[in-house]
């Protein structure tokens, strides 16, 4: 099927993008340099308000080399900030 495709980050399981046409899944992927990691395909059961049946859903993993950089940033500021604080001495409070 060339729809319902569901663009999901391989490292925190994070959908970017999802229920798009195949061709769009990978345009986005292109555009955000990602790689392609694995690809499913998923039966989802639908409800009887949705006809009942069966229907693909195709879900591609994707590394996100930026996104993963940005984490891992975050994460170093993070840590930065807190031997900065001495939070675990109790800095970083305020008192009155």
């Amino acid at each position: 099927m060339a729809y319902n495709v569901d663009v999901i980050d391989n490292e925190t399981g994070e959908i970017y993008r999802e229920g798009v046409l195949l061709a769009d899944a990978h345009i986005f992927i292109s555009q955000e340099n990602g790689k392609i990691f694995k690809e499913e395909v998923n039966w989802v059961a639908l409800g009887e308000i949705d006809g009942g049946g069966e229907m693909p859903v195709h879900d591609i993993y994707v590394d996100f080399p930026e996104e993963k950089l940005k984490r891992e940033l975050s994460a170093d500021a993070i840590i930065r900030a807190r031997e900065f604080w001495q939070y675990e001495n109790g800095g970083g409070q305020v008192r009155k």
